[in-house]
């Protein structure tokens, strides 16, 4: 079977479990779609990543209210996991791709 671009077989969870993420640092849903489309990763993807459902992943970049921090914190470390830097601003933010 051929890998599509951008994909990746897991996520290893050992040891970030335990880092937290402050509520002033979880991501805006534009910032997920944004750093989701600089690196190429699927809605099926950060979603099997973070072991959430697709829906959960479409909601939360919807702007639905309800998606808990702790998803939005796993959103944010499997993006930067692969490259992603989140960027602070005035006007909600923005995404940089490092690698």
């Amino acid at each position: 079977m051929t890998r599509r671009r951008g994909s990746r077989n897991s996520f290893d969870w050992a040891g970030l479990e335990t880092l937290s993420v402050d509520e002033d640092e979880l991501i805006t849903p534009a910032q997920c779609r944004m750093a989701r489309a600089g690196i190429v990763m699927s809605v099926r993807e950060l979603a099997r990543l973070a072991d959430v459902s697709g829906l959960e992943v479409t909601r939360f970049e919807n702007g639905n209210e309800g998606a808990l921090p702790e998803i939005v914190r796993r959103f944010r470390l499997i993006l930067e996991s692969r490259g992603v830097r989140f960027l602070d601003g005035s006007e909600g933010g923005g995404v940089e791709i490092t690698e």
